[in-house]
């Protein structure tokens, strides 16, 4: 697994002060094995980073994202499911989790939110991460993004 120059990817930036330093694609079976590979590949990614923020967070958010996609994102006319694992470090240490899926709807995503449709994505929200969704223009689905901040810094009182 390399990673990718943000700009091979053709996604749009989604911080623009905060500029996409690195990117990690992987694209998932659509089979139970989806969510183990991904913590695995998330773990593996910000282990080699150094990432400052919650591993254990954004690994958890990364399975919760994907279950949901395994769910729910193959529309009922097509019988292929595309799954793609984005994880991109912005310049201001800012995780970006994109889970990718076949099905462009999202009914009811701001109840998702509120754990009043499913637990998935409160789950996310309570885990820390900032959720969106868009439809790539690049390809067909949508995209689920969580973003992460790093650690806050603990000063010392010298």
């Amino acid at each position: 697994m390399k990673p990718v120059p943000a700009a091979a990817s053709g996604t749009p930036e989604p911080v623009r002060e905060s500029p996409v330093l690195q990117e990690w694609l992987i694209d998932l079976p659509p089979t139970g094995s989806a969510g183990g590979l991904a913590r695995i590949h998330t773990r593996t990614c910000l282990t080699v980073l150094g990432w400052d923020g919650s591993i254990g967070a954004a690994t958890e958010i990364t399975d919760r994202l994907v279950r949901n996609a395994l769910v729910h994102g193959c529309p009922r006319t097509r019988q292929v499911m595309d799954i793609r694992l984005r994880l991109a470090l912005t310049e201001g240490r800012q995780l970006l989790i994109e889970v990718s899926d076949s099905n462009p709807a999202f009914p009811d995503f701001g109840e998702a939110v509120l754990g009043r449709k499913g637990r998935g994505l409160w789950e996310v929200h309570r885990l820390g991460g900032s959720i969106s969704w868009f439809l790539p223009h690049h390809a067909n689905g949508k995209t689920v993004r969580a973003l992460l901040g790093p650690a806050p810094c603990s000063g010392s009182s010298d």
